[in-house]
């Protein structure tokens, strides 16, 4: 060989920041794919398609420190994978001649007019993208080609490498070849699962996969071995940061190439990592579940990593309520229904129920007090939802989701559209506050009022009419909480039950006040009494 090849990874570039130890070792290979191919010297092809080229360093020469790691370290051999060249395909095309003019029209049909069945990731519609920008675009790392090569996120692409590195210590040198295998033959599903064309060619196409796919590979593996010595981990603010990057819609890799992966390296993996699949560490790493819980969902049933964080949001959502509704009765279903406030007003309590429940098992109970028919107890039961900052974020990249995959089915949607019918100011917060629903990490409780009054803004519901002729309520009756809101707005409208409150609020609002009003009550029972005997002893 005439000149050394270099990999993939910079020269005497820093990897870690300035006083990270790295234990001895020896990086041998760093995979790297290219578009032309080298002459090749000890190739180990696997297939046609493409080729590991072992290009063994010159004992001429000069040492090339293209790895920052101790000096011990040293690679011996690159591999490299050659995809052959082919010819370019003529673009189709229809070609028109205009008359009068007898200019050609060239209408250019070859480029991908609407997305694939295989699609799953997709770019938030506008009019979302307007009212929060920020919710949407990954802050520290891209993954996937949509927001690949951002120079905002350059910084994260070090961490990547030494991900790389670290990841080839626990595979055989010939696991390489299988993975970039792997994702070459599922190249044509990969792209299909964008809405929006990658530019990026086969080579470039297949090397950004093959980084983001071991980066989120070994994170989680790292993840689960408490790794607290890792550079990511160790510091939260940035560690919440790729947590919440990593639920964005546009920022996903599909779920089977990661799944995939992981299955091909885990023979190899630390052993006590091998009764773990991919969808495990996944659920660990996001917090959906406990370790030692069991996980009745299947790899296979999840497309990426926002799709998993809504499944489990989800997966106890109660069935739609159909029902029909007369037309006669088209302008009462039209009112809104009540805030917290005026809820409670009308007798109405809230519950938080258990932490473990979905976020969707919404539920409203009208129960006998003591036994007593003209006495019941409404009781609006809200699982405890914690209001922190990622919350509008991923709340956002949900709903966005639903909107593009799952327009009849805006089960998310539901849920925070009734969340807001429910908060209108800072004094319904507070009520929710007080009652253990709402765990308020904002600070100020007008935040989250504001929070849950903006995030419904473009959004369309799966019981609305497509030309918009569907007011509010009508379209929360195609929803998951339609008998929720009918029995709420029935105990809203009956008089009773406001008499009922008020009663309750002013003179049994708190145990002195309740004292203060029997002993009250007692002595005018007594007094009436003394008064009757004395009528009846004046004429006997």
């Amino acid at each position: 060989m005439e000149e050394l090849k270099e990999p993939l990874i910079g020269k005497e570039e820093n990897l870690e920041p300035i006083g990270t130890s790295s234990e001895s070792c020896s990086t041998d290979r760093i995979p790297q794919v290219v578009g032309a191919s080298a002459p090749k010297v000890n190739s180990l092809s696997l297939d046609e398609s493409c080729s590991i080229d072992m290009i063994p360093k010159q004992a001429s020469a000069p040492k090339v420190n293209s790895l920052s790691l101790p000096e011990i370290c040293s690679i011996d051999w690159i591999p490299e994978v050659t995809c052959p060249s082919t010819p370019k395909e003529k673009n189709k095309s229809i070609s028109i001649d205009l008359f009068g003019e007898r200019k050609e029209l060239i209408i250019d049909f070859d480029e991908k007019l609407e997305p694939q069945a295989e699609c799953c990731i997709y770019r938030v519609p506008r009019a979302l993208r307007r009212k929060n920008e920020e919710a949407y675009t990954p802050k520290v790392i891209s993954i996937g080609p949509l927001h690949h090569g951002k120079d905002e996120l350059a910084d994260m692409e070090k961490q990547k490498k030494r991900y790389i590195i670290e990841f080839d210590k626990r595979i055989r040198a010939e696991k390489w070849q299988q993975l970039i295998n792997f994702i070459e033959e599922n190249e044509k599903g990969i792209r299909n699962s964008y809405e929006e064309n990658s530019e990026l060619k086969k080579p470039e196409f297949i090397t950004m996969i093959l980084y983001d796919a071991v980066f989120i590979i070994e994170l989680f593996l790292r993840r689960w071995e408490r790794s607290d010595d890792d550079f990511l981990l160790k510091r939260a603010c940035l560690a919440n940061t790729v947590w919440l990057d990593l639920q964005l819609l546009e920022n996903q890799l599909p779920f089977f190439v990661l799944d995939g992966l992981h299955k091909l390296a885990s023979p190899y993996l630390d052993p006590k990592n091998d009764d773990r699949s991919f969808i495990a560490l996944s659920c660990e790493f996001f917090r959906h579940c406990k370790a030692s819980e069991e996980i009745n969902v299947k790899a296979e049933d999840i497309l990426h990593f926002t799709h998993l964080s809504r499944y489990f949001k989800t997966r106890k959502a109660p069935e739609p309520e159909k029902e029909k509704r007369d037309e006669k009765k088209r302008d009462e279903e039209k009112r809104d229904l009540p805030c917290a406030a005026k809820l409670q007003g009308s007798g109405v309590q809230f519950k938080c129920i258990s932490e473990k429940a979905s976020l969707l098992d919404i539920n409203f109970e009208e129960r006998k007090w003591l036994g007593i028919p003209c006495l019941k107890v409404a009781e609006l039961q809200i699982p405890r939802i914690e209001v922190e900052d990622s919350m509008e974020s991923l709340m956002r990249n949900l709903m966005a989701l639903e909107q593009c995959r799952y327009p009849r089915e805006t089960i998310v949607c539901n849920y925070v559209y009734f969340m807001d019918t429910l908060i209108d100011t800072d004094e319904d917060v507070n009520k929710l506050a007080e009652a253990g629903i709402i765990s308020n990490s904002l600070g100020e409780s007008a935040r989250i009022a504001k929070m849950f009054n903006d995030l419904c803004l473009e959004i369309t519901l799966d019981g609305s009419n497509s030309l918009g002729e569907s007011d509010r309520i009508v379209k929360m009756y195609g929803s998951h909480y339609a008998g929720i809101i009918k029995k709420l707005k029935n105990h809203y409208d009956d008089p009773w039950n406001h008499a009922k409150a008020t009663l309750k609020t002013t003179y049994f609002s708190n145990l002195w006040k309740g004292t203060g009003t029997v002993a009250a009550l007692l002595l005018l029972v007594f007094n009436l009494i003394q008064a009757i005997w004395s009528i009846i002893s004046a004429f006997a």
